[in-house]
């Protein structure tokens, strides 16, 4: 775990989700196939989940004016979705078709039965909560999320949750980290970014005067992170 700017009293700890506290359930590729299977389209699950990464790639920076402030990225999702099938969504696959393969996946992953906790994610928020810090989230993913945690019994763990389609504006842009610290009343300083992006995670809040902490999995996770914190909230 790499950890940056952890030099005054930490206040408020905040956790990216996918890679950092939860993984899916079940590897994407083979999501992804299982929901083309159903409506007649074969697909190899590794070819897709290669796209899948590709296509987060590509839609990594979004401009302001493509992140929603209602909670619905729909829009977004369904084009990671289009383009994780691509060549072969479009194959003599209607377009009823092809979106009822987008919205079923849409809706899958709204639920905590499409995830899984990390081993450590429990006794790592149990051991913050005791030193006394307040727990958020800070995520660039939609109010899916709220059902999320709320279906794997995290949700009152946390007394603030962040999501960029609920806020307008996405990591690494400047403002989301800003608002966040506005809407918590707290400086920058007193923010620790927990996240698994070097740069969503590491290096833009840190920019903005967050503290942060970068997990690498499988070589680092979080459990160093509750005796970092102690030592960081004694200062």
């Amino acid at each position: 775990m790499n950890c940056s700017n952890l030099r005054t009293p930490i206040r408020v700890v905040l956790f990216d989700l996918v890679g950092t506290i939860l993984e899916p359930a079940v590897p994407a590729g083979e999501t992804y196939a299982a929901a083309a299977a159903r409506h007649g389209l074969q697909v190899d699950p590794k070819t897709v989940a290669s796209q899948f990464r590709q296509a987060l790639w590509r839609h990594r920076y979004r401009p302001q004016a493509t992140v929603p402030s209602d909670g619905d990225d729909r829009a977004y999702w369904g084009e990671i979705i289009r383009e994780s099938f691509a060549p072969a969504l479009g194959s003599g696959l209607g377009q009823e078709k092809r979106e009822a393969i987008v919205e079923e996946l849409y809706e899958q992953y709204g639920h905590g039965s499409a995830w899984r906790l990390y081993p450590e994610t429990r006794r790592v928020l149990a051991d913050l909560r005791g030193l006394g810090l307040r727990l958020g989230i800070l995520s660039n993913w939609d109010r899916r999320a709220r059902r999320v945690l709320a279906d794997l019994g995290l949700v009152e763990l946390f007394s603030a949750i962040f999501l960029c389609a609920e806020l307008g504006a996405a990591k690494p842009d400047p403002r989301l980290y800003r608002l966040v610290s506005e809407r918590l009343g707290c400086p920058p300083a007193a923010l620790l970014l927990v996240g698994d992006d070097p740069e969503n995670d590491g290096t833009a809040p840190r920019a903005c005067g967050y503290a942060s902490c970068v997990v690498q999995r499988p070589e680092s996770d979080l459990e160093r992170l509750p005796v970092l914190l102690a030592k960081a909230v004694q200062r």
